[in-house]
């Protein structure tokens, strides 16, 4: 005996709709011989009696009410589960989750976005302004963007890109005539900047002041740049952020000043600038999948 299906559904509340077999075959685009059919298994696969027939129509049995009203929300479930399957292989049910920091995000992810959106109109994409390593960790993110080295264990990374470290600070600072500082210049400045423990910029921003005999020491730490630019206010602060935000991003009344290199003549030789590279080469990878096996790409 074959299994009652939603097809036998649709028959029997189409017949229960209209009341004839003729009417519920020219409705269902069927013949009346297989409607006929169809309720005669439907009602054999149930073991009840689902119609009765009356003055040339067929009734719903008043036993058979509740089977009824069931066989409504199974075919608007059936129906949902359609649409899922459809959007599914359009590529609109599932999103493809993105985590990164937002200059990352507002940077990198946006030009790719829109290449991608170019390519697959239909693609649905959830970006997810976090920290990627927890993200990916706890199976919310697909694929995560973040700064180099430091990841959990079950992280692979993969370089994708490059970006530098500069400063930022107030247009009518002295510090904002010149080009290039180093951080020496810096030393008495009141930082803002990241948490050495918490971020892999702060780490590695807090690596280069040790090895030029400075303590790395901000009044502030934030988890963003984004949010150390913005809080940039008091004359004679400074900031050190990842070039990528100010690619993306525009902000009125600050000077940039590059950090990729310390000036000569200033008492700091070859090695400062080897420190200043260090600083410059920031990478940004992107975390293609959870793994157990972690890929240690990074700064030693």
């Amino acid at each position: 005996m074959k299994a009652f299906t939603p097809a036998h559904a649709a028959v029997l509340r189409a017949v229960h709709r209209f009341g004839t077999t003729v009417e519920a075959a020219h409705r269902l685009h069927l013949t009346q011989s297989a409607i006929s059919k169809i309720i005669a298994r439907s009602e054999a696969s149930l073991g009840v009696a689902v119609f009765e027939r009356r003055e040339g129509r067929l009734l719903l049995r008043p036993e058979a009410s509740a089977l009824m009203t069931a066989l409504d929300s199974v075919d608007q479930e059936w129906r949902e589960l359609r649409a899922a399957a459809t959007r599914l292989r359009a590529g609109r049910e599932t999103p493809l989750r993105i985590a990164s920091t937002p200059s990352i995000g507002h940077g990198l992810i946006a030009r790719a976005l829109r290449r991608l959106t170019d390519e697959y109109p239909q693609a649905r994409v959830e970006l997810i302004m976090g920290d990627a390593p927890t993200e990916l960790s706890a199976g919310t993110a697909d694929i995560g963007l973040m700064f180099s080295p430091r990841v959990t264990d079950d992280i692979t990374l993969t370089p994708l890109a490059g970006g530098e470290i500069i400063a930022l600070v107030r247009e009518d600072d002295p510090l904002a005539k010149r080009r290039v500082v180093s951080l020496h210049d810096l030393k008495a400045r009141r930082m803002i900047c990241f948490d050495r423990e918490k971020s892999p910029l702060g780490w590695l921003i807090a690596q280069c002041y040790e090895k030029e005999g400075l303590e790395y020491a901000p009044f502030m730490t934030v988890p963003y740049s984004i949010s150390a630019a913005h809080l940039l206010a008091e004359p004679g602060d400074v900031t050190l952020i990842d070039s990528l935000l100010t690619q993306a991003q525009r902000f009125d009344g600050l000077a940039q000043l590059d950090e990729a290199q310390f000036s000569e003549g200033k008492g700091h030789g070859p090695k400062a600038k080897r420190i200043a590279r260090l600083i410059a080469t920031g990478r940004t990878d992107i975390c293609v999948s959870p793994s157990k096996t972690a890929n240690s790409t990074g700064f030693p």
